[in-house]
């Protein structure tokens, strides 16, 4: 296999909590009030809690296999015809996301900052840089995002104090949104946003013991919800019900209107700069997720080979959608659904299947 080198349980942190937290920099924010109302920042509490539970799951299969990862384990307990076909998906869904991220990025970037530039020039140049961090290795990205981690929280939380005298408690009514069946139901739905904790169990061979993949887990999970949730709170005390729908990037939005006094507004700039940086932590951690997965799968030695092909495959992804609507109405509508299945219950699969079959290996240090 593949030598990804190893990680402590910070840098783990660091890399998932980036990747799930950086959604709240996007749409993901609006389209969460306009499928739940005010409720939303509550609902996403409730994803999270239901992301924990199945990350419970995942934890107890590699409590079963001590040092194998997600795909290895797939192989073991399905077999390697069904274990080869699931860890094919798993690559090309890493691919996947990776390239409709990218793709939401540009085409915020075009709508706020530079209305003139290409698509296919902002895509190749990202694409680029992604490239170059996977070349690097997973931990070049996990030490990069480790660093990154402490100045993006400062900044993340700068912004929402400063943004503080906008806050009125009246928004946050009719606090059931619309209704509290229908939170419920999202809220099980939609825990798929908090699916990027599924990249410790691909890389837990890179992680030192499984009490360290479930030491960053749990961590990184609770990390993801507070921060999350506290945005969109803070978001629906700012923005009315009927506002906040309207909103592409309400995060942006709220950069935009912070002013003290003459010399001390229009902080966007600030913003972007956290923005792009947690983009590309968040978009080279996923794509390295899509190269690795191929690699383990054909049992490739070398990931190299491979990087570069790949890079032009996102490209290939990103440049898909005929246009903003359909990426956020389609693509990303997808992405924040499905993975629920992939991610989630066919670890549960693998898990009751292999008490089923009695496969597994011991550990004492687990």
């Amino acid at each position: 296999m593949i030598k990804e080198g190893k990680i402590g349980v910070s840098e783990a942190v660091s890399l998932v909590v980036i990747a799930t937290s950086n959604r709240v920099f996007f749409t993901a924010p609006t389209v969460v009030e306009q499928f739940t109302g005010t409720a939303g920042w509550y609902m996403s509490i409730l994803s999270n809690a239901v992301t924990i539970l199945f990350f419970t799951f995942i934890y107890l299969l590699l409590k079963r296999f001590p040092g194998k990862d997600l795909l290895e384990i797939f192989h073991i307990s399905f077999g390697r015809i069904i274990g080869f076909l699931f860890s094919i998906v798993y690559a090309s869904s890493f691919l996947a996301a990776c390239g409709i991220l990218l793709r939401e990025f540009y085409e915020m970037l075009k709508s706020f900052i530079l209305p003139n530039t290409p698509i296919s020039v902002l895509n190749g140049a990202m694409v680029v840089m992604v490239i170059v961090a996977v070349f690097l290795g997973l931990e070049t990205i996990a030490r990069t995002a480790k660093l990154a981690a402490f100045f993006a929280l400062i900044g993340y939380l700068a912004l929402l104090i400063l943004a503080a005298e906008y806050f009125k408690l009246s928004n946050l009514f009719p606090i059931l949104g619309y209704g509290m069946d229908n939170t419920i139901k999202e809220g099980i739905t939609r825990s798929s946003a908090y699916s990027e904790v599924i990249i410790l169990a691909v890389f837990a061979g890179s992680l030192q013991g499984v009490r360290h993949i479930k030491k960053a887990g749990y961590l990184s999970l609770i990390l993801s919800g507070l921060l999350v949730s506290i945005s969109i709170f803070c978001m629906q005390l700012i923005f009315p019900f009927y506002t906040f729908q309207e909103q592409t990037a309400p995060l942006y939005t709220l950069a935009t209107l912070i002013k003290y006094g003459t010399f001390f507004q229009r902080l966007d700039p600030a913003f972007l700069t956290l923005w792009v940086v947690t983009t590309i932590i968040s978009s080279s951690v996923v794509f390295y997720c899509a190269v690795s997965s191929y690699c383990k799968t054909f049992r490739m030695q070398d990931r190299r080979p491979v990087i570069i092909p790949m890079g032009i495959l996102v490209y290939a992804v990103a440049m898909i959608p005929a246009d903003f609507p359909s990426v956020i109405s389609v693509y990303i509508e997808l992405l924040r659904t499905y993975p629920i299945f992939l991610f989630y219950i066919l670890p549960m699969a693998a898990l009751i299947t292999s008490i089923v079959r009695k496969k597994k290996e011991v550990d004492s240090l687990c």
